[in-house]
């Protein structure tokens, strides 16, 4: 089968992860075991995991002229992105985050989103999308969310938008527009002001135009089949750090969708993909490659 094309369209970080014998809940000075620096964001994370599932991946954004824009690009060509359309700009800031992880893998993320580094979308290369399989966008630029899942859907390219809680007032601009939508478990209860995920489903479904979804951790994904709502399990592993696990699934998912694989089918490619990058470690280097989630995929389990 030829590689699917993809176009992943958002956020991109430059992420130092500092792994410490606890994590703080108090204000204090102690020693960290590791430090790792490497990179993140929902959108640039996403192509990363696409690019290592073997698809043609695009890499679409906004960073500075600055190095830690230097830095991520040049992690996300390591994978094969193509980052040929990330707009740099003059006296803009790029993103960068710290993530506190625990001998438990539980952890703590702090991020600084950029700086000027501008909301117009009109520069957006959208001729680009022809012969592309699916397009993925998170809810951090909303302007170009916006632009290239309408001119997505004029070509019949499959739409997946990650809605999370950073943003409420751009995930409410985006809902109607995309084909898929997963949410997070958070993003969902606060859109529908309910924790019980079938209610919330439901509830967000009339403002929605696509297949609704979340994702809640170890818990699983589920997703409305019509008025059903219906489950997929997670891949039991012991998890290192599952910092990035969202972005990997919904990259993972958007390619499984592009493969012409079925919602469910999508969600444990998705699953498998994040399980896998969760057991072997931190950052964007312990994403595994198409063989190691065919091989864990061939077991059968979930």
């Amino acid at each position: 089968m030829a590689a699917k094309r993809i176009v992943t369209l958002g956020n991109a970080f430059l992420d130092t992860i500092v792994y410490l014998p606890r994590l703080p809940t108090e204000p204090c000075k102690f020693r960290a075991n590791n430090v790792l620096r490497t990179g993140g964001g929902i959108a640039a994370t996403a192509a990363y995991a696409t690019a290592r599932l073997g698809a043609d991946t695009q890499y679409w954004g906004r960073l500075g002229q600055d190095a830690a824009g230097d830095d991520i690009l040049a992690r996300l060509r390591v994978a094969g992105v193509h980052t040929d359309h990330v707009r740099r700009v003059e006296g803009g800031v790029s993103p960068i985050g710290t993530v506190l992880v625990s001998p438990n893998g539980e952890r703590m993320a702090f991020g600084f989103i950029g700086r000027d580094l501008g909301d117009d979308a009109d520069w957006l290369p959208l001729g680009m999308l022809d012969g592309v399989d699916a397009v993925m966008a998170d809810y951090s630029w909303w302007q170009g969310a916006a632009a290239v899942f309408q001119e997505a859907r004029t070509r019949g390219i499959t739409t997946v938008l990650d809605a999370d809680v950073g943003d409420m007032d751009a995930v409410m601009r985006l809902l109607s527009l995309p084909d898929h939508i997963v949410f997070s478990a958070a993003c969902l209860e606060r859109l529908t002001e309910t924790t019980d995920i079938a209610l919330g489903l439901r509830r967000a479904a009339p403002l929605c135009r696509g297949i609704i979804s979340v994702t809640i951790g170890e818990k699983g994904f589920w997703w409305l089949d019509g008025d059903t709502p219906r489950h997929v399990p997670t891949f039991n592993v012991a998890a290192v750090d599952t910092n990035g696990a969202g972005d990997i699934f919904h990259g993972a998912y958007a390619l499984g969708l592009a493969e012409g694989l079925d919602v469910e089918g999508a969600a444990r490619l998705a699953s498998a993909t994040a399980a896998l990058k969760c057991a072997r470690g931190s950052g964007w280097e312990s994403i595994p490659d198409r063989a190691a989630v065919d091989a864990l995929l061939m077991k059968g389990v979930p």
